[in-house]
């Protein structure tokens, strides 16, 4: 039995908790500036200032002020396009002809790096020309070699491939295999699992032309085979060579077997043949990790008997209850900020009007987990893109919400319409926009003067081997991401697979397993990338070295760089900060416009 004190003892102290606990609520809630969005900039016409390279004459090309490549063969192709976005990235001037005959060959202008479609530009007199530059120093690139046939009749060029022996014309392989060095994130195995859902990330190109590599070479990517159909044992270093660099007295010819050159891949394999082939390269990129929850949240409940059936919820509840808990979870254990473009309705002609209660919800929440909110520009059903935006934008003023809304999500098909639509009520603070992944926009870059865009890298429900590789050359080459997940096959399911318990499992799984290695760069909302991308996008830069300083000077402060090195290590940085990504790689911060590295005087064995 309990006595009048220690009851009266019990109540106080029962009394004293719910008071603190409800006083902290309320201080929590006045505190929260949910109609603020505190990542937003003010739209400003900086592109204006973008850094543009030179487009150089092969033919009348005498002096550089720069380093420049040189890229033989289809101006048209998809290779011309992938490097001419690196040089822009990486700073570089670009130069390009049809065929290698059209170059006149200077001594004191030649490139820093020669990237030929395919082998069938060495062949001949083109061979000698070669051979001729990469002993000048010019980094000698084979973005896709072709034809077998080409190489195995030419011995010449066999010898400056760094190709021992073709073993066959055509090899079936069951994975490929990636070594750490080239790219960023450590090596990393390819291989076609037994599983069945596993199977179908394996997208990646499995027959190839068998090429067994010599001695003076080194390998990063080899294909790997079943060894059970093999008459003998095949020894590691005999496997079928995918991609290599051939070190002739010292110089680098890099030889590359498949598609890797053809799109975005090709900017962080770039960058890694330089940084192989010289004593450190330091190069500028962006350093943003985005992730982009497109037409999340809703706030109509469309095709309700649909959802009723499934979740025993209307889409508004299930959106509250049980999915946003989950996406909070999966952030915080990915270490990642969300940007969630609010799609109000789908179906614009079905009569169901979307309800604002839960507005003031979603903003508390997201203030709360520093997220940030957008504009979902997409629609199943609409007279236009234009009544969207007017209906829309009736919606977002019933809400009674100030909130400025930064960034927008649109369909790469309407891009050109949308830019045209930017000063309209809805879309007059939006400075950058973003599109599903698609090879005709370049990552990041201006869409008008005033409005950036950023491409999505990777579909975080539908991640295969190729789109891993592209996301770690993207990494390595931008030090960016920008991970999707729409949320319109949930709302309108088409077959198993769209549930919502399915997609979570699997997007959680993507998160927490394929960027866990790029932690190291920051993690940002859309707004907030839009400032390093603009930044980015308009810095020049320069750097040199004298004995173990390095000097960095850039026109933006502010600006972010890597340095890769071949494990040299920094003693002390002057004019801005450093971090090690990974061993070898480090993350700079200038702060001012000069920036001095001090590189430790022990431990320096780089060998070319």
């Amino acid at each position: 039995m309990v006595s009048k004190r220690n009851f009266f003892s019990i109540t106080i102290m029962m009394f004293v908790l719910l008071f603190l606990f409800q006083f902290s609520m309320v201080i929590r809630d006045r505190q929260n500036t949910y109609d603020v969005n505190s990542n937003f900039t003010t739209r400003q016409k900086d592109g204006k200032n973008v850094w543009k390279n030179k487009q150089i004459d092969p033919v009348a090309v005498r002096t550089t002020d720069r380093s420049y490549a040189l890229f033989v063969g289809d101006s048209s192709s998809d290779m011309a396009t992938a490097v001419s976005r690196w040089c822009i990235y990486a700073k570089w001037d670009m130069a390009q002809c049809r065929n290698l005959e059209d170059y006149q060959e200077n001594d004191k202008a030649l490139p820093g790096m020669l990237i030929l479609e395919s082998e069938k530009y060495a062949l001949g007199d083109n061979l000698e020309k070669l051979e001729k530059l990469e002993q000048k120093g010019v980094i000698i690139v084979f973005g896709c070699l072709e034809n077998p046939k080409n190489i195995e009749k030419n011995q010449e060029l066999m010898d400056f491939l760094g190709i021992y022996k073709v073993v066959s014309e055509k090899t079936k392989l069951t994975g490929v295999k990636l070594f750490e060095g080239l790219l960023l994130g450590g090596e990393v195995v390819y291989e076609t699992p037994k599983e069945k859902e596993e199977k179908e990330r394996q997208d990646l190109q499995l027959e190839i032309p068998w090429y067994q590599v010599g001695s003076g070479t080194k390998t990063y990517m080899v294909g790997l085979l079943d060894h059970s159909k093999q008459k003998t044992q095949v020894e590691n270093e005999d496997l079928p060579t995918i991609l290599w660099r051939n070190g002739i007295k010292g110089g680098s010819v890099f030889c590359i077997v498949g598609d890797y050159m053809k799109d975005s891949t090709a900017l962080g394999l770039l960058n890694g043949m330089i940084t192989e082939a010289s004593e450190y390269y330091i190069y500028p990129v962006v350093n943003a990790q985005n992730l982009s929850m497109i037409n999340f949240p809703a706030f109509a409940d469309e095709n309700d008997e649909e959802m009723m059936k499934l979740y025993s919820q209307s889409v508004t509840g299930m959106t509250r209850d049980i999915m946003w808990p989950s996406l909070i979870s999966i952030v915080e254990k990915g270490k990642l900020k969300m940007t969630c473009f609010m799609q109000p309705q789908a179906d614009y002609e079905d009569g169901i009007e979307p309800d604002t209660k839960d507005m003031i919800f979603y903003l508390k929440q997201m203030k709360e987990q520093e997220a940030e909110v957008g504009l979902s520009l997409e629609y199943k059903n609409a007279g236009s893109l234009r009544e969207k935006l007017d209906q829309d934008a009736d919606f977002f003023q019933k809400s009674d919400s100030s909130y400025k809304y930064g960034a927008a999500f649109a369909e790469e098909r309407d891009l050109d319409t949308i830019t045209g639509l930017m000063n309209t009520e809805l879309l007059k603070n939006v400075s950058t926009l973003v599109c599903e992944y698609t090879e005709k926009e370049p990552v990041v870059s201006y869409c008008t003067d005033s409005v950036t865009l950023q491409s999505v890298t990777s579909d975080g429900m539908n991640y295969s081997y190729s789109d891993d590789i592209r996301m770690r050359s993207i990494q390595s080459s931008l030090a960016y991401t920008n991970v999707m997940l729409n949320m319109h096959d949930i709302f309108w399911p088409q077959q198993k697979t769209d549930r919502w318990q399915i997609m979570q499992k699997h997007f959680s799984s993507n998160i927490l397993t394929y960027w866990k290695k790029f932690t190291g760069f920051d993690s940002m909302t859309l707004s907030e990338s839009n400032t390093r991308i603009r930044t980015f996008l308009n810095l020049d830069f320069s750097e040199s070295r004298t004995e173990n300083e390095i000097t960095l000077e850039t026109s933006e402060k502010g600006s972010w760089f890597l340095l890769r090195t071949h494990g040299e290590e920094i003693a002390e940085i002057e004019g801005g900060t450093e971090k090690e990504i990974e061993d070898g790689t480090y993350l700079i911060q200038a702060q001012d416009t000069t920036v001095k590295i001090q590189i430790k005087t022990s431990g320096l064995h780089y060998d070319r």
